[in-house]
């Protein structure tokens, strides 16, 4: 029975490896397209988008090596850098929109501030509790994603309705992946969950590739 039980445990994390493995590559990629396209000189762009970009790699590639390694001790600090970048990757990613498109205007500096912030009292807290307060991390990630939604009219006004569009898209991608996160009885919950958080990243990057790098 404990074969069968490790068995199933191990095709549920290669599954899981494999998912953020493949985004950890796009992530890659990605970053280096916005890179390569971004015009020569506009610093807040090449800033921005490398900031961006780091946080995608960073989150993906921590999340694949958590569910890569055995020993215990190396997949607890893998555990506790999972859980970290999640909130580096939700400050990255209001980075491009907040330092490129709302650098001139005190709501973009305010909301850049706050999640850069929370991203950093997260961190703190990850170091000494991962494993411990799992609510509360859940309600602190969507609450800061959400930070979101005080930028959408701005953004509709200043690029595009469609920015905001595929941004909302994420966030629902990101937000209905937590159902499948809390399923534990399911299998392949966890797999399935990683899907919708590359969903969200992916509608996020579209936004930013799209609307923000001609802005």
């Amino acid at each position: 029975m404990k074969n069968k039980v490790e068995a199933y445990l191990s095709e549920e994390e290669l599954a899981n490896a494999w998912t953020h493995g493949i985004a950890a590559l796009l992530a890659i990629v990605g970053t280096g397209v916005l890179l390569l396209k971004t015009p020569a000189g506009s610093s807040e762009k090449q800033v921005s988008f490398l900031v961006f970009g780091l946080s995608m790699i960073l989150l993906y590639a921590a999340s694949t090596a958590y569910h890569s390694v055995k020993s215990q001790q190396r997949k607890s600090l893998y555990k506790k850098l999972d859980h970290i970048a999640i909130y580096i990757l939700i400050a990255g990613t209001f980075t491009p929109f907040c330092w490129v498109v709302l650098r001139e205007e005190a709501l973009g500096m305010n909301v850049l501030i706050a999640v850069w912030s929370i991203a950093f009292a997260g961190t703190i807290f990850k170091i000494f509790f991962t494993g411990k307060l799992e609510v509360l991390s859940l309600i602190s990630y969507l609450g800061m994603g959400w930070l979101g939604f005080t930028l959408f009219s701005r953004l509709s006004e200043l690029i595009s309705p469609e920015a905001v569009n595929l941004l909302l898209y994420g966030g629902l991608c990101y937000t209905a992946g937590v159902v499948f996160y809390l399923m534990r009885k399911l299998k392949y919950h966890h797999a399935i969950w990683h899907i919708f958080v590359m969903g969200g990243t992916a509608f996020h990057f579209a936004a930013v590739y799209l609307y923000v790098l001609p802005f």
